[in-house]
């Protein structure tokens, strides 16, 4: 059956699909922002090597020849540091009320060294809920010699600007992070 003139619609449907040019207009706006603001953002590397690992059999009998070098291991928990060391007794140095024991922690490090002047190596090993902020607090407190420390040489200016200044007043400067 043939429909009357007035029943059939020579209008076209309107398109249900959904567009996306609004939101691909927004992304490419808010990119520009993102990139720019990307290169202002500080980034941070900190030098933390993994544990080291000897390869060879040669490496394996001159890491336990060397008669130089001390074990020093910083445990970090949410109840304070716990230093373990080859020389020493373990060092329980727990929260206090202002917080961590940063500076205990430092007297007993530079201690440590004095006993092997030559060791260098720290290895860190946070627990799981231990900050940021505080795995850099422990390297911050076990890197450098403080100068009420013994053993801190006075740098002349000349010497203070080369990269050779460096190697002067170093506590434990290769500081790896384990158990990670």
């Amino acid at each position: 059956m043939a429909q009357k003139p007035s029943s059939r619609t020579h209008r076209s449907r309107p398109d249900d699909s959904l567009n996306l040019t609004p939101l691909i207009d927004m992304i490419t706006c808010l990119m520009f922002f993102l990139l720019m603001f990307a290169s202002i953002l500080p980034v941070v590397v900190i030098d933390a090597p993994l544990p080291k690992v000897a390869a060879t059999a040669e490496e394996v009998k001159q890491a336990k020849n060397d008669e130089a070098k001390m074990e020093v291991m910083v445990s970090i928990n949410s109840k304070g540091f716990v230093v373990k060391s080859d020389v020493s007794p373990e060092k329980s140095l727990p929260v206090g009320p202002k917080g961590y024991p940063y500076d205990e922690l430092h007297k007993y490090l530079v201690g440590l060294k004095s006993k092997r002047p030559n060791s260098k190596e720290l290895t860190l090993v946070p627990a799981d809920d231990t900050l940021y902020e505080v795995m850099i607090g422990v390297m911050d407190a076990s890197r450098e010699l403080y100068k009420e420390d013994p053993g801190y040489q006075a740098l002349s200016p000349e010497i203070a600007k080369k990269p050779e200044s460096q190697q002067f007043n170093r506590l434990f400067p290769e500081v790896s992070i384990g158990g990670v």
